[in-house]
Order: structure tokens, then C-alpha cells, then sequence
């Protein structure tokens, strides 16, 4: 759930994000990546539901907490995704680019969200508002491994099926991973990053594909839901 507050003509707002996926995807892995910089290097697996939290700075004066679920791989369906799905601004889909069984299990993962996301429409109260719709972003791990199984081809075009955003990156390196992270960030509040923040770090990026669109929208109690396909920068 998005929420904003002002001080000292400080923006500030905070997001809830939700990261789903298999086990053994390196979801754990990405986000201590993102929010504290290391990389452990034995996998031990998530049981229930861990928190983490960060901050972006945005152009603007614009602060925003990212407040990030990590659900176990093998927590799925029926309440316990309704109650994890509930009040996301954005919801990432992991897989590991060196595992065929991970990538496929994004159609359930996408599936459970879906199915949780039409329970609440159902629930939902005339009157109260409109329920938020998160932003899906498909995000491969695992980049810096050699037997990649699944082309940018296979990953653009579940992606565009599920006319979600997308990102390939390397927990173990941090390639990409603030970038992800930020861009998020800014789509969420409606900001517009430079084009150089957009294309730096990534020598791949002249790509064209789904890329995250940072294009300005309305921020408001559906800002999460702001992202159109726009052929930009691929972050592959």
C-alpha cells in the first residue's frame, strides 16, 4: 500500500513490494543485495515471510521507503497470497535464468496473484475506493551463471503476454539490482528519471525490449498501476 507525507518540502511516501517465485530463485538473495549490499553465499530457505526496507532518493526532493516482502517459495494460494498480496504497490515474479522448472513456475506464481487480486475485487466494498492494482515485474536472477536456459527472447515474451514490466539481474554481482529497484521507485511516485541514470551501469542496454518506463503519471491511491510498454532501454 502506497501512502505520501510532506515535511520540510520533503516528499516522502512509502510502497509495500512483494517478491514471490520458487525456491532456491535467489529472491532472499536480491534483496539483501538491494538493501544492504552482500551476498551470502549458502542458501538457507525462506519459511514464511521475511521484511526488509529501504530507502530511494529521487529527483525532486522525493524520498521513498520500499518496504519488501519475501515470501517463501513454497507459500502459495488461497489466504495466506490474499493477505501477502494485499496492499502491494508491486509484486515481483523471480525466476533463475539457469532453470527451466523456475521459469515455468512464473505462470502460477502469476496465476496465484491474479486469482487473489479478482478474490478481493469480489470482496471489495462499494464506496471504500478502488482496490489497488500492484505492478508485476518479471525479474530473471542469476545473470553472472554460465547454462543460461532461458532467452531474452523467452523472457520478453512472457512478459508481453502478461503485460508485465521486466529486469534481468546478478544478486551475486548487483548487476542491475539498484537500478530495478530504483526505476520501481520512480514509476511508482510518477517521476521521471535522466536518461543517463536510465541507461548507465549497462553496456547491454542498446537493446530495445520491455524495459521498466519511468514516463511521469497521476500518483494517487492506484499509482502503483502506472506503467505502459514503452520501447526503451532493456536492462537484460
Amino acid at each position: 500500500m502506497g501512502s505520501e507525507s510532506s515535511d520540510s518540502d520533503v516528499s516522502t511516501s512509502v510502497f509495500k513490494i512483494l517478491v514471490l517465485g520458487n525456491g532456491g530463485v535467489g529472491k532472499t538473495s536480491l534483496i539483501r543485495r538491494y538493501c544492504s549490499a552482500e551476498f551470502a553465499g549458502t542458501y538457507k530457505q525462506t519459511i514464511g515471510v521475511d521484511f526488509f526496507s529501504n530507502k530511494v532518493e529521487l529527483p525532486g526532493r522525493r524520498e521513498v521507503t520500499l518496504e519488501i516482502w519475501d515470501v517463501g517459495g513454497q507459500q502459495t494460494g488461497g489466504a495466506m497470497i490474499d493477505s501477502y498480496v494485499m496492499g502491494a504497490s508491486a509484486i515481483f515474479l523471480v525466476y533463475d535464468v539457469t532453470s527451466r522448472e523456475s521459469f515455468n513456475g512464473i505462470e502460477h506464481w502469476n496465476a496465484c496473484v491474479n486469482e487473489s487480486l479478482a478474490r478481493q475485487a469480489k470482496e471489495h466494498v462499494e464506496g471504500e475506493g478502488e482496490p489497488l492494482v500492484p505492478l508485476i515485474v518479471l525479474v530473471g536472477n542469476k545473470s553472472d551463471l554460465p547454462g543460461r536456459q532461458i532467452s531474452s527472447a523467452e523472457h520478453r515474451s512472457i512478459a508481453d503476454s502478461h503485460q508485465m514490466e521486466s529486469c534481468i539481474v546478478s544478486a551475486l554481482s548487483g548487476e542491475r539490482v539498484k537500478k530495478l529497484f530504483m526505476h520501481l521507485a520512480a514509476m511508482l511516485c510518477g517521476v521521471r528519471l535522466p536518461e543517463e541514470v536510465f541507461c548507465a551501469e549497462d553496456p547491454i542496454v542498446a537493446n530495445v525490449g520491455v524495459g521498466l518506463d519511468v514516463t511521469p503519471a497521476a500518483t494517487g491511491k492506484n499509482s502503483a498501476c502506472v506503467a505502459k510498454k514503452k520501447r526503451h532501454c532493456e536492462m537484460m
